[in-house]
Formats: C-alpha cells, structure tokens, sequence
C-alpha cells in the first residue's frame, strides 16, 4: 500500500492541474481551473501554498469559516424573468362630486328651459350647454322676427309697381320656413335635454312602441294670384300610428281642419305607411308614403246674375312620399324633419284659405315632434 501512494505522488501532474499543499508539503487538495470548477474549496483554517501548474509557489492564509478561492468563474444561474401577473385593477369608487350628482329639483330644469331657452341647462348646471341653447334660440328668434317683417303686404297694389321678383319672394318665404321649423325643434329639444341633464340620464330610443303620436307641419311655398306673387301653404296636423311589426307602422295621419272663407271648412285625414330603414342609436331614418283624403262643405249661397243655388261641396285626395329623420332627445320623444313629395288628384286646401291646383308636383318641408307609447 505505502509504494502504491508513493506511485501516485511521483506521477507527473496533470495539465493546467493547481495543488494546495500544508506546512509539511503534503498534498491538501488538487483542482482544474476552468469552466464547471468548483469556485471554492472547503479546507480547515490555517496557512497553505498554493502550487501552480508551472511549477510558482505562493503561501496563502485561509481564516476561520473561510473558504480557499480557486479563481474559477463562478457559476451564475440564469433566471428566466417571468413577469408576475399583476392583480385587475380596483374598481374606482363612484364619483361624488358635485357635477356629477343629479339635481336635487330636476323638474325645474325643463320647466325653465321651455320659458327661457338655456335656463334648463344653467339648473343642471351645464353653463356651456346652457350658453349654445341659448344664443342658437336667440339668433333663430331674430331671424324669424326679421324675415316675417320683411314682407310688404302693399306690395304691387300701388299702380305701376311691379312689386319683388318670385324668386327672391321665395327665398324669402323659404328662409323663415327653415328658421320657424329649426326655432321650434330647438325649442322643444333643449327643454327635454335639460331634463336630460338635470338626472344624468342616457337616452335610448323606444324601439318596442306600440303607439306614436305625432303633431306636424308641412310647410310649401307656390305661387299665388295676384301680389305678391309668392305665399306659404301650411298644414299642421296629428298623427297616429301603431307598431305592426318591428320597424313597420301603419296608421292615420294628416288629421286636421282649414277653415275658408265664407264659412267654409276642410276636414281632412289619411292613412300612412312608414318603415324604419336606419337606427343608429338616438338617430331613425324613415320612410313613409300616404295618402291625405279632403272633404270640403259648401254652405255659401251662389247669388248672381248668372247662378242661384248652394255651392257644392268637395272631396279630394293626394298622394306622397316622404324622407324622414327622427333625433331622439327623450326614451318616447323624438324630432322629426324630412322633405314630402306629394301630388295633389283634386285641389288641395290649406290653412289661411289657399289651395294649391290638381296636378301640381308639390315638394314640402315636414317638421314636429313625436310621443311613443
């Protein structure tokens, strides 16, 4: 056994190959340098020479709980980032601020609105709103006041006055139709989003109606005998239809009286078909054809050199089509606006005592408001 260990002292050194040797020269520990070493060795404390590959000797000292370092590279174990999964976010706690609560009195805001455009929204505390609503009112107003007074009542009747063109007489007519329609829309509009406003609510347009009801105008202009040669036929009337099928209506429309001169009266009244072709959330596009049936009495006596009697009475009927758009500003109110193409099968009476001819291609202005139940 003694030669075998004596063998094995004075075999040659392995290449690259360090030795840790005690005071007495024994032989404490042998070790590689290189990838996969032990960094450390583990050995009791006390003073040592380190014995390089070639042959350098160096006294190192190695304390209590110390380890001899090698100088191999430390092995560093690479750690994978795993992005720790983060909780959902809190919920954050409702709003308590002051602009965000509803108003204490809501009914007051379109209360207000309906006096005093805008006012509704000062209640709700919308300033901004409340200042829109109310100069939109305000240059509206102005313009129907300034476009009604224009006229001229005399006009033509002094001899040799040719009076205004027909086309500028229309334009003029025209003009107070759009700005009476869109002051009347707004009116109403600002007054139902002031209540709006007031209770923080979101409107949703009622698509599972049973029954609307409807109040409109439908305004023309044509000419007329004499001067001025242009005037303004207008028909308001009620409407009501009921919700066959999801997105089809059908019903009685055109309700309405015109009184004439003379004591004569015009009752009229008609049926309707309107579709929904478009919804886009608070917005409807319709499209609706009808037809307005017209009775006319006749009680003034015919007194002259040529007739003796009782005029006759008359019935007529026109048929349409008409384009139209509904703003919802209400669940069950809407604003409605749309042109009518109408054709008038005998002659067509309107309020204030005009009448439009048989035959007459008629395009009209519709404007009014609507109630779902």
């Amino acid at each position: 056994m003694t030669w075998i260990l004596a063998l094995a002292m004075l075999a040659p050194a392995a290449p690259n190959e360090h030795r840790l040797e005690d005071a007495q020269g024994g032989t404490v520990a042998t070790y590689v340098v290189g990838p996969g070493a032990a960094s450390s060795i583990g050995v009791p404390p006390g003073e040592y020479v380190h014995v390089a590959p070639d042959g350098t000797r160096k006294t190192v000292r190695v304390g209590e709980g110390e380890r001899f370092e090698t100088g191999a590279p430390r092995q560093v174990r690479r750690i994978e980032h795993v992005p720790r999964a983060l909780p959902p976010p809190a919920a954050l706690p409702p709003r308590n601020d002051r602009a965000s609560r509803p108003v204490k009195h809501a009914w007051a805001a379109p209360l207000l609105g309906a006096l005093l455009p805008g006012s509704g929204h000062a209640i709700a505390r919308r300033p901004g709103a409340a200042f829109g609503w109310f100069a939109a009112a305000a240059g509206l107003t102005f313009g129907s006041v300034a476009l009604g007074l224009s006229s001229d009542p005399d006009e033509g009747a002094t001899p040799g006055d040719r009076g205004r063109s027909a086309a500028r007489e229309a334009t003029r007519h025209g003009a107070f139709v759009i700005a009476t329609d869109a002051l009347a829309l707004v009116w109403i509009g600002q007054a139902a989003d002031a209540w709006v406003a007031a209770k923080r609510k979101t409107v949703r347009a009622k698509k599972r109606h049973v029954v609307a009801v409807s109040l409109q105008r439908a305004t023309t202009v044509g000419m007329r005998p004499g001067e001025p040669a242009m005037a303004r036929y207008e028909d308001l009337t009620i409407g009501v239809l009921g919700q066959v099928m999801p997105r089809l209506s059908v019903g009685v429309a055109d309700l309405g009286v015109h009184g004439r001169s003379g004591g004569r009266l015009t009752l009229q009244g008609g049926v309707r078909i309107a579709g929904r072709v478009l919804e886009r959330d608070r917005v409807w596009l319709m499209v609706a054809g009808g037809a307005i049936f017209q009775g006319t009495s006749g009680p003034r006596t015919i007194d002259t050199p040529t007739a003796q009697g009782r005029e006759q009475g008359r019935f007529g009927a026109t048929l349409y089509t008409q384009l139209e758009t509904r703003v919802f500003v209400l669940d069950r109110l809407s604003l409605d606006f749309g042109p009518r193409f109408s054709v008038p099968l005998a002659t067509r009476y309107y309020g204030g005592g005009r009448a439009l001819p048989r035959w007459a291609p008629t395009v009209e202005l519709v404007a009014g408001t609507q109630v779902y139940f």
